[in-house]
């Protein structure tokens, strides 16, 4: 029997470490020690400004939007007062299926497991509407430097 989802969270209107774009709205996570479930979504606005001049014709969310949303999720799931976020050490891999379009839902779905160096070993879905693969994501992050 699986354990019932987490409820969905509000992330708060402005994160407490540098960010450059909010990339998540809300958010939820699941903890067993050394891995995480983890989900987010985020609206994608029609008038949102990076999407102008992304394939003009036919703006798209830029997929670098995709990690950042992974980076995002994973920082408020690892949140501790007065510690530094986990950051982005590697992207393993990255595949993009589909085009995020003004209007969309991105929903990220995420399994991280803890490293013997203390680091997250990070695979992702992101999908839009909940139904559609859109992109296939593994990343490393981290809680100290970045040296390998």
């Amino acid at each position: 029997m699986t354990a019932p989802p987490a409820p969905w969270t509000e992330a708060p209107p402005s994160l407490p470490w540098a960010t450059p774009v909010r990339a998540v709205d809300t958010w939820t996570a699941q903890s067993d020690g050394s891995t995480l479930t983890l989900a987010a979504r985020l609206l994608v606005p029609a008038d949102n400004p990076h999407l102008r001049g992304h394939f003009p014709g036919m703006p798209v969310l830029p997929g670098v939007f995709v990690i950042e949303s992974l980076c995002q999720l994973l920082a408020l799931a690892c949140a501790h007062p007065g510690q530094q976020p986990p950051a982005l050490r590697t992207v393993r891999s990255l595949r993009f299926f589909a085009p995020f379009l003004g209007g969309d839902e991105l929903l990220l779905r995420a399994h991280g497991t803890q490293t013997p160096a203390k680091h997250w070993s990070v695979k992702a879905q992101a999908y839009r509407h909940e139904t559609v693969l859109a992109a296939r994501l593994h990343a490393e992050l981290g809680l100290e430097g970045f040296d390998a």
